[in-house]
């Protein structure tokens, strides 16, 4: 039986997606990019919404929640970090 990080990596290479590191934490993936064009990329294909929260001074944390399977598969959660006056994308904000 595969793990969640194993699901989300698996998602990944079904859909051409970049991510720097995947992790797991209680069934759950957390996928790390670099770039807002690369979360962006990520709810393009697999869907989600998104949060942003204060990382620290001038920095936010972006975050699409998700799953392997549009709502019907393994959670995951993929983060990218960005200016906090970096504008997002729209499919981003309207999400």
């Amino acid at each position: 039986m595969l793990t969640a990080a194993e699901r989300a990596e698996a998602a990944a290479d079904r859909n051409a997606l970049m991510f720097t590191r995947i992790t797991e934490t209680a069934g759950q993936a957390h996928v790390f990019t670099t770039s807002l064009a690369e979360l962006t990329a990520w709810r393009t294909a697999l869907g989600g919404h998104t949060t942003r929260l204060p990382a620290g001074p001038g920095v936010c944390m972006w975050t699409l929640h998700t799953d392997t399977n549009h709502g019907n598969g393994t959670p995951i959660f993929v983060h990218a970090p960005a200016l906090a006056h970096e504008l997002a994308p729209a499919e981003l904000t309207a999400a």
